[in-house]
């Protein structure tokens, strides 16, 4: 059995439904804890989600391309995309200040995804960003 998934698919809403069926399939067979595979989930549809919602300025189709490595201690996650640079690592923490809805509207998903990952790398190469996300097992 491989341990690693890649897969590409469109900037649609209804192409990420699909890529996370593909990714659940993939998972199922590996053991891996229910929270583990809950956090793949979240984190992966909430970034897909941000790259088609705020990472094109056309109505173009673009090629978003997801790796997944399944090892002993960690599942990595690779996201490349030819979006707008955007670097989640420089966004600051959000105020706890402010009501949920404002959070919301300011990246409160970004932050579900800080706060169950273990470590996170961003890079631009070749006008493309590249995001990967490791979550300790």
């Amino acid at each position: 059995m491989a341990n690693s998934l890649s897969i590409s698919f469109a900037n649609d809403m209804q192409e990420l439904t699909h890529l996370l069926q593909v990714v659940n399939v993939f998972l199922e067979p590996r053991a891996l804890s229910s929270k583990l595979v809950y956090a793949v989930n979240l984190i992966l549809e909430e970034i897909l989600m941000n790259i088609i919602k705020y990472g094109y300025d056309d109505e173009d189709s673009h090629e978003i391309e997801v790796q997944i490595g399944v090892e002993e201690e960690e599942v990595a996650l690779t996201v490349i995309d030819d979006g707008k640079e955007f670097n989640p690592l420089t966004i600051p923490g959000l105020a706890r200040s402010k009501s949920a809805m404002d959070r919301l509207e300011e990246g409160l998903g970004l932050q579900f995804v800080r706060h169950m990952r273990n470590a996170m790398e961003y890079r631009r190469e070749e006008d493309k960003n590249i995001l990967t996300i490791w979550i300790f097992l």
